[in-house]
Order: structure tokens, then sequence, then C-alpha cells
């Protein structure tokens, strides 16, 4: 009995193994992420390559990047395709690997892999892995279901021939055109050819479907499936027509009857769940929808449906939970928006709400509802003003929304019973002073203040009611005159809001935002301080005045306020304000202290990122290249975090490991400038000059910098490509005047023979930096050296980006005839050679390998004599 239980067992197993050979190359791939996913492995990446696929994945508890390699040859996997593996992974930097295989692996490739602690299963242990897994039916039966498919196709075509694939192709294109009438044409004209074809009959009732003539449909329907009582896609579109026909119990088990044939179908899986919980089956629900997300956890609806069912539950952190991957997955979905607004508002977390609604308005402006939700929110955070525009809002779309109507009269009948209440005061209460510019005209007199109302007619029981009419009336409207640009409006209203009210941080942050955009940031600086003053705890008015003194570069007053900042309950945001003033004091053991504080509030990565970038500059290399290395895991933007781990390597002098940086930087995101340069930076060091040149270029193209257009005009200039080297320095002169690329023109000019020129390029760059030796010297010389006379060297200046320092540098005065090898001159930087060149008399022109051949002929020829 126990060898016959292991002879099925073996027979079984065979079954399985030829049927993963058979499956098609889509349903193959299929099975394969299914069981990455239960391994935890999130593809990131596939490539089908015939008989295998090679993925990059992502083991989701750790984040480890993982290489897998699943094979379904019928030859067992060799060394040779292990070491392919290996390179693989060396290539894309990732430290682990799986190898899958229907077949086995030769004793060398195991022990390789054993070598190189890479997991491995052979077709004995697949096997296992897919019966642990619950595929091994699937698969079996995913073969069995495309053989009932194949067999039918040779009989359609005997009858047919090229007239029912016509027929069809019309019906499709109709259908997709929304052209109902002659989809059915053109579908009963393929029943008309073949009437024992079953997917005529299914098109022909999603037609009438799609028409609202479901009683006939399923007519289709049912005949379809006498045809062919196992296809899926049939009992799927039965079942959607039981739906539109209120029929739920029945649509589940076409949904069923779809899933029995074909396991991994995922509309089928949503549809069940979303009538699951239209019947108040919540569990059951849940838990489909949990079954589809294993078969593809990108789903964004299948998120926000569980989220919906979590909601209905009770559950509402972990429906909060889903609305927030959904969002992740797809964040202009508004339908996840609204619930997780709905949520929120039920929770009583009515800014959160407000935030909600406001990404269903942004996203979809023409949605009356979302306007309607936005306005309740407001009302609940006691903002009439803008209640009521929001209301006003969603009539304008829907004149006929009754609820809107209701609210919006509710709230107009509020703000009239309080503003009844406000005395009237004078129109121009709060002056605002003129520009200088405006100086000029004559102002008006000021108005007269108001017989009846003297300061001391408000009594303090009427001071709640006028604060909340003031923040609320005038404050409120501040706002969203603010949001539509109309800063002058704005701030009467605010004027107005702060007679009545007097010192409010809230109104008096606002004035000075209101005062800041419109460029008079002393003002608005004097306004945030009357608001700390109110208020010291008052963190966006701590925040803005850092943000305006440091504008005005006032350093010492903005570290003051950065110390109030760390003080403050503002959280991460605080401490990195903070540490912003730090830095601009290059005090970098206090900036860095901030980073660690920010990133122990909130693990951002964009937060490490920033720590790395403040490392580099306090030259702690192996510190940045930590905290780089470590935002390179993290989610935001690990294209970033690769360029600046490059820029350290690059700082270290390992232009290998830098170039592989970049590289995934650029892999990452193509369009990453900084990347593009640096990647050039390397090149330049490495004399491949011309590579340089189009790295140079591509981030020119992608965001024109002028530390690109100098990069590349000093790669030009050392390739003696005057020309283009005068063309980029002149380009990022048009981007941005700087000292550098005035100097660098005066040198392309100067070996031009346009002394005149290059003499006025030298100055200009001592005007914008005095204090410049490099330009004075050039100048010096420029004004000084005969028409003959040798050109001046570009050098590398307090800024200059990396590859400066290897074009710079003065040439020597005298040389030994003994160092001048053919070895020892290619050690040498061009810059050198030239001024080699002129010690022996002979032309300093030329390109680097030209220099070193005219060096070594000089240099036998002086020997000969």
């Amino acid at each position: 009995m126990v060898e016959l239980d292991k002879i099925l067992s073996e027979r079984s197993d065979e079954r399985i193994l030829q049927s993963l050979k058979s499956l098609p190359d889509q349903e193959f791939g299929s099975i394969a992420d299914k069981v990455l996913g239960y391994l935890e492995l999130k593809t990131v990446r596939s490539r089908p390559r015939g008989t295998f696929i090679i993925a990059d994945c992502e083991h989701r508890p750790d984040g480890k990047k993982y290489a897998v390699f699943f094979s379904r040859r019928d030859e067992p996997v060799e060394k040779a395709d292990i070491e392919s593996l290996v390179s693989y992974m060396e290539k894309t930097g990732t430290d682990d690997a799986l190898v899958f295989t229907v077949s086995g692996i030769t004793s060398d490739g195991e022990g390789l892999l054993r070598e190189r602690s890479i997991g491995y299963a052979d077709g004995v242990k697949l096997v296992a892995l897919l019966r642990r897994f619950d595929l091994d039916k699937v698969v079996v039966e995913l073969v069995a279901s495309k053989k009932a498919e194949v067999v039918m196709a040779p009989e359609r075509t005997k009858v047919a021939g090229g007239k029912l694939e016509d027929a069809m192709r019309a019906g499709y294109e109709a259908l997709a055109a929304k052209d109902h009438m002659r989809a059915l044409e053109a579908f009963d004209l393929a029943i008309y050819l073949d009437e024992t074809y079953d997917v005529s009959w299914r098109l022909k009732g999603n037609t009438l479907d799609e028409m609202g003539y479901h009683e006939q449909a399923l007519e289709c329907y049912k005949r379809a499936l006498e045809l062919l009582p196992e296809s899926d896609e049939t009992w799927f579109s039965l079942g959607n027509c039981f739906y539109s026909l209120g029929r739920f119990t029945e649509e589940i088990m076409c949904y069923d009857r779809a899933l029995f044939y074909n396991p991994l179908m995922q509309k089928a899986l949503i549809n069940r769940g979303s009538t699951l919980h239209r019947l108040g089956r919540y569990p059951d629900a849940l838990g489909t929808y949990d079954r589809v997300l294993k078969i593809n956890y990108r789903l964004e609806k299948v998120h926000n449906n569980k989220g919906a069912t979590l909601h209905a539950m009770g559950r509402g952190t972990e429906a909060l939970d889903s609305y927030n991957r959904a969002i992740e997955l797809k964040h202009d979905y508004v339908e996840a928006w609204m619930n997780k607004g709905n949520l929120l508002y039920e929770l009583s977390r009515y800014d959160d709400a407000l935030e909600a609604f406001t990404q269903v308005t942004g996203f979809r402006p023409e949605y009356p509802k979302g306007w309607h939700l936005r306005g309740m929110v407001l009302r609940k955070l006691k903002k009439p003003m803008q209640a009521k525009a929001s209301f006003e809002q969603a009539l304008r779309l829907d004149p006929d929304f009754v609820e809107a109507r209701k609210a919006l009269d509710e709230e107009s009948k509020k703000v009239a019973d309080k503003f009844a209440e406000v005395p009237r005061i004078v129109d121009d209460i709060f002056h605002q002073p003129v520009p200088e510019a405006t100086k000029e005209v004559p102002l008006p007199p000021p108005a007269p203040p108001a017989p009846v109302m003297a300061e001391d007619v408000v009594t303090r029981v009427q001071e709640q009611k006028v604060e909340e009419i003031a923040e609320e009336l005038y404050g409120d409207r501040a706002e969203l005159l603010l949001l539509l640009g109309r800063f002058d409006e704005a701030f009467d209203f605010l004027g107005k809001s702060l007679r009545l009210e007097g010192e409010n941080a809230s109104l008096l942050t606002a004035a000075g935002n209101v005062l800041y955009k419109q460029g008079r940031v002393e003002a608005a600086v004097k306004s945030y301080d009357h608001a700390v003053a109110a208020d010291p705890s008052y963190v966006p008015a701590l925040v803005n005045l850092q943000t305006a003194l440091t504008d005005s570069k006032e350093w010492d007053r903005a570290h003051e306020v950065g110390d109030a900042l760390r003080r403050s309950g503002a959280g991460w945001q605080g401490h990195v304000m903070a540490s912003f003033t730090a830095r601009r004091r290059k005090d970098y053991p206090r900036a860095i202290e901030d980073i660690e504080n920010a990133i122990a509030a909130d693990n951002l990565s964009t937060l490490v990122n920033y720590r790395g970038l403040l490392k580099v500059e306090a030259e702690d290399l192996d510190g940045a290249a930590e905290s780089f290395k470590r935002a390179e895991s993290m989610s935001l933007d690990p294209s970033e975090a690769h360029n600046n781990h490059g820029v350290v390597l690059f700082r270290k002098g390992d232009m290998e490991s830098a170039s592989m940086e970049f590289d995934r930087a650029i892999k990452l995101v193509k369009a990453n400038a900084a990347a593009w340069n640096n990647r050039g930076c390397v090149l330049y060091r490495m004399d491949r000059m011309r590579e340089a040149v189009a790295c140079f270029d591509e981030s020119l193209v992608i965001s024109p910098t002028t530390v690109a257009a100098n990069n590349k005009g000093f790669t030009q200039l050392t390739l003696d490509s005057l020309p283009e080297a005068l063309l980029s320095f002149e380009q990022s002169l048009k981007l941005g005047e700087t000292a550098e690329a005035f100097n660098s023109r005066g040198i392309v000019l100067l070996r031009m023979g346009r002394t005149e020129e290059s003499q006025a390029s030298f100055r200009e760059a001592l005007r914008l930096s005095p204090q410049f030796k490099d330009a004075a010297s050039n100048l010096k010389r420029a004004t000084s050296i005969k028409p003959a006379a040798r050109d001046p060297e570009p050098q590398s200046g307090p800024d200059a980006p990396p590859k400066m320092e290897v074009v710079g540098g003065k040439g020597p005065s005298s040389v030994k005839l003994s160092e001048l090898t053919l070895q020892n001159l290619r050690r040498n930087r061009k810059a050198e050679l030239e001024a080699i060149c002129e010690a022996l008399g002979i032309s300093p022109r030329g390109t680097k390998t030209e220099l070193i051949n005219r060096i070594v002929r000089t240099r036998k020829q002086l020997l000969k004599k």
C-alpha cells in the first residue's frame, strides 16, 4: 500500500509539472506571480524570456531585493545559468536570489547555488510549494480549460471561414464605439454563419445588457452556456446581468461558477465582494477581497471596497488603512478620498476630513456632492462663509440638489442673524501703508470716526459674539480672497477683522501672509511678530516668521526663532526649520542634531536624505554615505538618494562606485537632471570627454542649469572645441550670471585671440566676485601679453564643480627631460602637459594625445643634441 501511494504521488507530481510546462506564457506568468505573492515577494519588474522568467522582487517584511529565476525548460538548470543569474545580481545590486525549475539542477549548478547562499527549488520542491499554496489544482484545471477552448476552433473555421472572423471584428469595433445597433447586426450575422459559436451569443448578450434589455440578454447567455458550459467569461457576464435585474443570490452563484473554472478571475472576485457587501454579508465580502488581493495587491478598487466593508463592520482604523492604500496606488482616486472623508467625519476628525473632501473637489470639480460634503465639514469647523461658498458651488453644478439647498438656507440664516448684532463700522478702519513708489499720489483724508461708536462702546458681554463674527465673517472671507489671489481685498477684510477682534494670532498671521504675497516682507515680519506676541506657541506664525526673516537675511533673528521652534509643538517640521537656520550659520553639529530630532519624530526618507546632505557639507562622508544608503531603501525618492550617495563616493575618489550609483538614480528616474550632470563629472575624471559632454547635454535638456552648462563648457575647453565651449558658457550666463562662467568665457575668448572681449569678461567676473583670484590673474595676463603669448588656464575657484579641479592648475616653468617618459606623461593632466609644452618652447594647442606625442618627439630631438 505504501509503494502504491508513492507511485500515485510521483504520477501526480509529473502531471502538475507537465501542466506547468504546457501553460501559455500569460497563465504561466500568473502562476509565478502567485507563488511569489505567497512568499511575500512583491514583483517590481518581470521579464518573460521564452521558457523562463526573470523577476526583480522586493520582500515585503524587510524590503530586501531579490532576483528570481523561474524556469520551465525540460533541460536541468546548469552552472552557466547560475553564473548568468549571479552576474545579473551584481549588475542590479541585488543581494539575494531564488531559483525555481520544473526539471532538475546539475550537481555543479547546485554547488554554486549553495556557495552563493541562493535558495532553490527543483521540480519536486516546486510541486510541494504549489500544493502548500493550493495551486496544484489551479494549474491542472487551467490546462484542461485551455484544451477545451482549443478543440472548438477548427470546427468553427471549417463552417464559416473568414466571414465569421469579419463579422466578429465588426461587432467588436461597434461595441467599443457604443454603436449598439450595428454591434447587434454583426453578432447576429456571426450567429447566422455559425450558431454553435458561444462567443457570438455571449457578446450579443453583452450588447443587449448595455442597451438595458436584460431579459433578452439572459437568453443569449443561457444559449452560450449550452454550447460551452465551462466558459468563465459567460458565467461572469450572466452574473452581471442578474445584478442589473436585482437577483443578487443568483448573481453570486454565477460568479462562483466562473471562479470554479478560472480561480484567478479578478473581476469575478471583485464583483462578488461588492454584492456580498450590498447584501450585508460583510465577513464573506472581506474574505473575497483578501482573496483577490493575494492575486494582485495593486488593485486600488479592491482596497477601497475592503475599506468600505471594514467601515460597515465598525473597524474604522483598518478601514482608514485600506483607503490610504487605495490612494497610495492611485492618488486621484476620488471614491477613496470620498470614503476616507466620510469616515474621518464620523470620527470627528474634521480637519482631516476637510483635506479629503478638498482633494475630491480638486480632482473632480464638477462633482456637486463633493462640494456639499466639504461644506458640511466646514460647518463643523465653524467656518460659515466658506461652508456657504461650498454649498453655493454645489447648487451651481446641480440646482436640484435638495440637501445642498437646505444646508445653504440654514447657513445663510445663521450668518444673517449674527451679522445683525455687529455694530456698523467705518469702511476704511484699517489703513494700509503705501509703498514708496506710489507716495507721489496724494492720499485721501482719513474718514472721520462713526459718531455713535467710540472705542469703549463694545462691552465685554458682546466681546465673545464680536470675536466670533470677526473671525468667521471677515477672517474666512479674507482667506477665500487670498486663495483667489485678490490680495488687496483680502487685506481689507483682515483689517476689519483685526479691528473688531484685536490681537488674534491666527488673523495676524493671515495678515502677514497677505503682505508676504504682495512682496512687503518687512511689513509681514511685523505682522508675524504681533502674532507671536499674542500667542508665543502659535506654530504657523513662528514658521512663517522664520521664512520671512530668512528672505530678509536677518540670520540672528531667524536663529532666535529657530530656538523657539525647537521648544514649540511643531513636531518634525519645527526641527527641520531650525535645522535650516543652523545650516545657514554653518553650525553643522546643531543642524544635524535638529534633523536627528525630526527623524525621531517621523522617519521620512526626505529627512534622512537631508541629513546626508548636511553630513556632506560637514565633510562627514562616511556618515553621509550611511544616510543615503538608508534613504535608498525608503519609499519616497530612492533616485535622489542614489544620486547623493554617488556624490559622496565621487568626493572619496571611488569613481567606479559613484558611476554605478548615478546609473541607478537615472534608471529609477530618467529625468533626474542632477544625476546626469554628476555622471558627466565622473566621465570627465575618467578622461571620457565626449561621453561627459553627452551627459551634460542630457542634464540641460531636462533642466537647464548654470552648473551643467559650465561643466559642459569646461569639458569642451579640454577638448579644444573652443567655439562650442564659448556657446556653452554663454548659455550658462543666460541662465544666470556667475563669476565662474564669465572667467571661463574670458579664457575661451583669449584662446581664440579675442583679447578685448576676454578682458571685458574677466572684469565682469571680478564685478560679481571681487575676491576671485583666478579672474584677477587672468585679467592681468590678458592685459599684458602679446598676441603670441601663451593662453591662460582655467583654474578652479571656491565654488567650482568637481571637474574644474581637473582643468585648473598652473604648469611648471621648467622640466626634466628624464621624467618625460610616455608613462609619466599619460598620468599628467592636460593643463600640466600644456605647461610642459610652453617650457619646451613648442605649441601648447591640441588634444591631450597630440600634446604627449609632441613632447615625446621634442624630447628625442633634445636628447640627440
